[in-house]
């Protein structure tokens, strides 16, 4: 039998209305990636009986623990759906195109992520799926050179294995939003509202501190509740020093704001005009130095935290595109 191949697989996802429960019309909606670690794991627990022998007792199987990385390089098109669920809440506005606006809030109920193996593989175990999956965190690099990139920590409940797809009744295709890579040539940047042409890269990330001690008794090892936590933002930018303005910024603690911008076409967001805007609204550095690590330019590394002021949420992402529903 030929070998699967990552080339051949393909992932869905499919919002719950229920935790870990398949939705009742699933509609499946294709998830570009570059990688995807998220997988099952299960221990097998030793008993510490005596039975007159050195060897020990059949072991039992402990908890399921459904993780992993989804990594992705970040688009306007497909991406929507994964980002509410990173950041709670979103208000679409327009008729086409679309501006999907996401704040901080309560986390959506959770989703289906499904591995198809491809064709290559057959019979129950092609289809890997994983319900009641929230994400933990993610992790945005914006580098110079280069794609943009995100990585979604996926947290699920329980997996099942199946010679078919969930939404196999109603539609044999996925939703296909499509995806276009933003590399760094599509990037501006803002610091403190002003355009900002040092910086060498910089990262965002997302921390929703799930609780992944959802497990009860009575329920064959699966995360029974899986919820949110502080949503923490941190990140960090590398910028060539030739004044002390950031440096003073991070001595003297002064409130400040970074954006990120993703532009193709005008931006506006109808096909191959799509944009994403990361907006870190309040945010402070820490405090440090310059190092000097030989003859050549000096850089300046400042890591920082964003934070809610009154009612402005700490982090605010704009998508907009030709999808009308995320």
């Amino acid at each position: 039998m030929p070998q699967a191949r990552g080339s051949q697989t393909t992932i869905a996802i499919y919002e719950e209305s229920t935790y870990g429960v398949d939705p009742g019309t699933p509609v499946g909606q294709k998830a570009y990636f570059t990688s995807c670690g998220v997988k099952a794991s299960q221990s097998l627990l030793d008993s510490e009986i005596l039975t007159g022998s050195r060897e020990r007792s059949v072991p039992d199987k402990g908890n399921i623990n459904v993780a992993g990385p989804l990594a992705q390089e970040l688009s306007a098109q497909s991406i929507g759906t994964l980002l509410k669920h990173t950041m709670g809440t979103n208000a679409t506005t327009g008729a086409g195109p679309y501006v999907h606006t996401m704040t901080l809030g309560d986390l959506p109920t959770s989703f289906v992520l499904e591995k198809d193996y491809g064709s290559n593989i057959s019979g129950s175990g092609r289809y890997q799926r994983y319900n009641g999956c929230r994400i933990n965190g993610a992790a945005m690099t914006f580098p110079q050179e280069g794609p943009c990139t995100i990585s979604f920590d996926i947290v699920g409940s329980k997996e099942t294995a199946d010679s078919a797809p969930l939404d196999a009744s109603l539609d044999a295709s996925l939703d296909d939003n499509g995806h276009t890579t933003f590399f760094a040539t599509a990037m501006s940047l803002e610091e403190g509202g002003s355009s900002i042409a040092t910086v060498k890269e910089n990262s965002l990330n997302i921390d929703n501190a799930l609780d992944q001690d959802g497990y009860t008794v009575g329920q064959g090892g699966i995360r029974s509740e899986l919820s949110e936590g502080f949503a923490t933002i941190t990140g960090s930018l590398t910028a060539v020093f030739d004044s002390t303005t950031l440096l003073n910024k991070a001595i003297n603690g002064t409130e400040t704001s970074f954006k990120v911008i993703l532009s193709r076409g005008d931006g506006l967001g109808s096909a191959g005009n799509e944009s994403i805007e990361i907006f870190a609204q309040q945010m402070m550095y820490e405090r440090t130095s310059p190092e000097i690590s030989g003859p050549g330019g000096i850089l300046v590394q400042l890591s920082f935290k964003g934070y809610l002021s009154g009612s402005t949420s700490a982090l605010q992402i704009t998508l907009k595109n030709a999808v009308a529903t995320i």
